[in-house]
């Protein structure tokens, strides 16, 4: 078994990352780790990762998005209000920018509520993969998750989610 991801499987469990799940469903999702799972794909991020192709969003899809969101945030003491006019989106009466893009759709509103998270107090804040892009995800973890998978060395920067920032 390769070493890395013994410690990255360490490093996870270390994050708190499974303490709602039964012991089993976490050995099973550590060990998993251990084989060779890319750890983003584990179950344990089912209710974490959302699909965020930066053409729907550039389309008007933010609102869909942060709807989807929304329960998830509100575990974290967030709650949103968007508006949108053409392309131009506001969080909480936050200005996003114009959100006419696929890079600029994704990451704009996505870092206001980061920002927005940072606010309330909560620990976590969300990660974007394959930004823009038609496969784009955004995971709402924390950020030693990330932290833990970038410094493992076992992934390429394009398979590391990078915070959503304005």
């Amino acid at each position: 078994m390769d070493r890395r991801r013994q410690r990255l499987a360490q490093a996870l469990d270390e994050t708190g990352l499974w303490r709602a799940a039964a012991p089993a469903e976490r050995d099973a999702q550590l060990e998993a780790v251990r084989q060779g799972a890319y750890p983003l794909d584990l179950a344990v991020f089912d209710d974490a990762c959302f699909p965020a192709d930066g053409e729907k969003l550039a389309e008007g899809g933010v609102e869909a998005l942060l709807q989807a969101m929304a329960p998830a945030l509100a575990e974290h003491g967030l709650r949103l209000k968007v508006r949108r006019h053409n392309s131009i989106v506001m969080i909480n009466d936050l200005w996003c920018g114009d959100c006419a893009t696929a890079l600029a759709a994704t990451t704009k509103p996505l870092g206001v509520v980061n920002n927005l998270l940072a606010q309330a107090g909560a620990t976590v804040r969300i990660y974007t993969l394959y930004t823009g892009g038609s496969q784009g995800l955004a995971y709402l973890v924390d950020p030693k998750v990330i932290r833990a998978l970038r410094l493992s060395g076992l992934y390429d920067r394009r398979e590391l989610p990078q915070l959503a920032a304005v």
